[in-house]
């Protein structure tokens, strides 16, 4: 068995273990761009996940805000255009900060509402008596749909209600 030494070890062989070359310094330079261009496209999804979660609850946020102000108003309040067409709203939602920019940013999305209202005589009582016949409108369907754009695709949630 033979033991090597540092006298025993050539001087050529000395050189070529003596640090990284070229050729190292280059693969692993490549190899680290690859690792932060990888990072850079996590963390640009990750931005647009959040951002469009954000918008989706903004829609969720923005039809019950409907719901629940024509819920206020009343059901013997709530009538449809003679049209017979759907009613159409136009909110704004804004949240400050956008996800990975400074907290001075703004996030704004548009939404259009549609709103339908069902007729009196789908949910309509009659009471009769030998005097006088009362009819009274006890409930109404309520159909929402709640459209907005983002990077250019449509997305919607459609939500549906019995107000009473």
């Amino acid at each position: 068995m033979r033991f090597w030494t540092k006298k025993s070890i050539s001087p050529e062989v000395r050189r070529r273990k003596a640090g990284f070359g070229i050729v190292e310094i280059l693969i692993s330079s490549l190899v680290l761009g690859f690792m932060i261009v990888a990072l850079n496209l996590l963390q640009t999804s990750n931005r647009d996940s959040i951002i469009r979660i954000r918008s989706r609850d903004g829609a969720v946020a923005v039809a019950q805000e409907v719901l629940d102000s024509l819920s206020a108003v009343g059901v013997p309040s709530l009538q449809m255009p003679t049209s017979g067409n759907k009613i159409v709203l136009h909110k704004t939602r804004q949240w400050d900060g956008k996800p990975g920019a400074s907290s001075g940013h703004k996030m704004t999305v548009d939404y259009t509402v549609r709103l339908g209202i069902s007729n009196d005589a789908d949910y309509q009582e009659s009471n009769a008596s030998y005097y006088h016949t009362t009819q009274h409108v006890y409930a109404k369907k309520v159909d929402i749909e709640v459209e907005w754009t983002y990077k250019g695709t449509p997305h919607s949630i459609n939500m549906s209600t019995i107000l009473r």
